[in-house]
């Protein structure tokens, strides 16, 4: 008997169920989600999977995409919060870098910054100060802190940031301020800079420990009542994990004390997962293309790899921490169309969420969403095993778009509904050109894997506009994100930051360095139940030219420690991501960074199950379906058919749809689709 792998992916509008279960069949299903209680959706998952016959006992590992920490951040919906930070160094939070916004808002001439999340009032500063070496300049006055941090007791303050300079080489400081914090504020929740995010780069080191202070009670509360109803359900295993925006997953326990590091953990399944696709397709080059009913997710994978990055923005809210490098746009089967006073036709960014939903839902909703569109155009019909669930009222949506959207166009009903999925298609193709354009690379060579609830309905021509290579449909891609968790590592990440000069670091302190940062990292997989053993670390230096703003990250050989290898290693890897190197500029060391990861045990890897996620049984059918034809609305008769009845290297020629229980597929006219002997639908124009 086989153990059983449970993942659920929690999206806006739906979360996705699979699980490995005692005979090695892959399962999976959808749930509404319940974004104000998001909990509760989880649960109602795992209760259907205890009620459909899975004793609780066998299941042994758990894996949670989770949007909480996202959707608390956007919505400003977290937790009153205070900023401990060095005297004479308060206005850091709000002067920030005293720079224009990076990407698209660089040409907003009326951008806004986002709002702190600190009020000034609850801006701390602390009598101390430890210099650029880790010495200390200034020693904490603690009585002073005592009574300055006794003000807030009035505030309702849940969570605390401390944030002192240069308390990533010597943290000690920050250590006494906690201790001082927990006294008189019992039951806050303290966060030091110097454990999450161990840096230099004042601004950002302060803003993401204020956004984990400020996520941090919510995201407790959220993890300890699943925690709690998990082991309610008779679930056994200590198995417990969420997925983080790194591409690891970590305890529940430690992702509560850092639920910062989960700001893309829905994401970064989908990305896993095209990985994992890729590599069993035997192909190097990939768009990881994710489109559900809120939002649309694109990544880049270039040689089976994906890019980390070591900062990020949300809404204008920086984070430095290491993420998989994802754009995310307000692009899903839910996107609300609209005209505005201007006679301009908009796609988002507002959704229709999982309530209302769609118009077609017949859910109270009144303004027509991307689904209403592939409603109203013949893409998505009634189908027999989905009808107990939800019918779709074509009539609704038609009369939306009509009203909405044709009449104030002054087009036809199709017209309009063509127009607002050309919008929403370009939008989405524009994001993965920006993406490819920043590496470099040319598209024509690229698979785009699609996946999502809606991201097979918009691929075919997605790939028509980007001229890519084809477009590749898994076999699951309603719960392939989902299925990327549980081919997840646990990952951990350590960091020394130690300025130095490249020329002057010797063999014997780089192997004290990361002998320390070993200890720490087994210390902590030890606590979650893995062996030494068990545990792969990966090395790097993180080196930069002298006088640069910004480093890059080299793996480097402890044992055999090359200082002219690891040098030469830093400018091949400077030319290819920026075009050129300074051979006779000086480098220098800024930090010591050590990855540990750590495999849950399994038993198989869900992408060596090669489900038909279809409904066999069914008729091939014909339906009515309308394309736009060189810019005019043209109506085509389409095969319709059940995935389950698709021929391993059969051709089948569009316009068709192709149906199964998770999502539909559209072939346009004048492309082909092919079943591979991997259970991929593969798509190519003619």
């Amino acid at each position: 008997m086989k153990k059983v792998q449970v993942a659920v992916d929690t999206g806006g509008t739906f979360s996705d169920f699979t699980y490995l279960d005692e005979s090695g069949a892959l399962r999976s299903f959808k749930v509404p989600s319940t974004p104000a209680e998001p909990e509760r959706a989880v649960i109602q998952g795992l209760t259907k999977i205890v009620d459909d016959g899975v004793r609780p006992d066998l299941i042994d590992l758990f894996i949670h995409g989770t949007t909480v920490g996202t959707n608390t951040l956007l919505q400003e919906h977290g937790s009153k919060t205070a900023l401990v930070i060095t005297e004479g160094f308060d206005a850091i939070y709000e002067v920030q870098e005293q720079a224009r916004p990076y990407g698209k808002e660089i040409f907003n001439i009326r951008y806004q910054r986002p709002k702190l999340l600190v009020d000034r009032q609850n801006v701390i500063e602390i009598p101390e100060r430890i210099g650029s070496k880790g010495e200390v300049v200034r020693e904490i006055d603690l009585d002073v802190t005592r009574a300055r941090l006794e003000t807030l007791k009035t505030e309702n303050i849940s969570g605390v940031a401390i944030c002192l300079l240069f308390s990533f080489i010597n943290p000690g400081h920050e250590r006494a301020v906690r201790r001082i914090a927990e006294e008189v504020l019992p039951g806050v929740q303290v966060t030091l800079s110097s454990e999450i995010c161990p840096f230099i780069r004042e601004y950002y080191r302060l803003s993401t420990t204020v956004i984990n202070a400020y996520l941090r009670p919510k995201m407790d509360r959220y993890l300890s009542q699943l925690d709690r109803a998990i082991s309610d359900l008779g679930v056994l295993t200590k198995k417990r994990y969420v997925m983080q925006s790194n591409g690891g997953v970590g305890s529940i326990t430690s992702t509560a004390e850092r639920p910062v590091s989960t700001l893309m953990s829905g994401l970064a399944g989908g990305v896993m997962a095209s990985l994992s696709i890729l590599e069993k397709a035997g192909l190097a080059h990939g768009i990881s293309f994710d489109m559900g009913g809120t939002s649309c997710d694109v990544a880049v994978t270039e040689g089976r790899v994906v890019e980390i990055r070591d900062r990020f923005d949300i809404d204008g809210r920086h984070i430095c921490l290491p993420s998989v490098q994802v754009e995310t746009l307000s692009a899903g089967g839910g996107t609300l169309a609209w005209v505005d006073d201007g006679g301009a036709l908009h796609v988002g960014p507002e959704s229709a969420g999982a309530v209302p939903g769609p118009v077609a839902y017949g859910r109270g909703g009144e303004i027509p969403t991307v689904t209403d569109c592939n409603v109203t155009l013949g893409y998505l019909g009634n189908r027999d095993e989905v009808k107990g669930h939800l019918t779709l009222d074509v009539e609704a949506a038609e009369r939306a778009i009509q009203e909405r959207l044709a009449a104030p166009l002054d087009l036809s009903l199709e017209s309009a509904a063509l127009g607002a999925l050309k919008v929403v298609d370009i939008k989405m193709a524009e994001a993965v050109r920006a993406l490819a354009t920043s590496k470099g690379l040319d598209l024509r060579e690229f698979t785009l894997i699609a996946f999502g609830g809606a991201g097979p309905l918009h691929a075919s021509r997605i790939m028509r506009e980007l001229n890519l290579k084809q477009v590749l449909i898994p076999a699951r891609p309603g719960v392939t994100s989902a299925l990327g968790l549980l081919q997840a590592d646990v990952k951990h990440e350590f960091i020394s930051t130690k300025p130095q000069s490249l020329v002057q670091v010797s063999a014997e302190t780089v192997r004290d360095i990361f002998s320390g940062l070993e200890e720490d990292a087994f210390g902590k997989f030890d606590e979650e139940g893995f062996p030494r053993s068990s545990v792969m670390l990966e090395r790097y230096m993180d080196l930069r030219y002298q006088g640069q703003g910004y480093e890059l990250s080299v793996a480097v050989d402890v044992d055999g420690l090359d200082t002219q290898r690891v040098r030469s290693d830093f400018d091949e890897l400077h030319a290819k991501k920026f075009g050129h190197a300074a051979g006779s500029q000086p480098v220098e060391v800024m930090s010591y960074r050590l990855i540990g990861r750590a495999a849950p045990d399994r038993d198989q890897s869900v992408f060596d199950v090669l489900p038909m996620s279809g409904v066999k049984g069914l008729e091939t059918r014909v339906r009515s379906g309308i394309f736009d034809v060189d810019g005019s609305p043209e109506r085509f008769e389409m095969l319709v058919m059940q995935r389950d009845m698709m021929e391993i290297n059969g051709i089948y020629e569009g316009p068709l749809v192709i149906e199964q229980s998770d999502t539909t597929t559209l072939v346009i006219p004048r492309q082909t689709a092919e079943l591979d002997s991997q259970g991929n639908i593969i798509i190519k124009d003619k």
